[in-house]
C-alpha cells in the first residue's frame, strides 16, 4: 500500500518504483518528499527550499507591500 500527501511538498509513503527523467528505475521502499516548487537543490526531492519563498512573502506581507 503506497500513501500520498499532498502540502508544500508531494510524500510518498510506502514501496514503490521512481521512474526518473533519464529512464533509470529506483525502487524505493520508505518515505521521500518529492519538490513541487521547483527550487530544489535535489530534484527530483524535495530540500525544503520552498520555505525560503514563503519566508520571502511573509517578510512583503509585514510590509503591506502588495505583488
Amino acid at each position: 500500500m503506497v500513501e500520498v500527501r499532498v502540502r508544500n511538498s508531494l510524500k510518498v509513503i510506502g514501496e514503490f518504483i521512481l521512474i526518473h527523467k533519464d529512464g533509470r528505475e529506483e525502487r524505493i521502499n520508505g518515505k521521500r518528499s518529492f519538490c513541487r516548487c521547483g527550487r530544489s537543490n535535489s530534484q527530483p526531492f524535495c530540500d525544503n527550499s520552498h520555505r525560503l519563498k514563503l519566508k520571502y512573502i511573509e517578510e512583503i506581507e509585514d510590509e503591506g507591500i502588495l505583488y
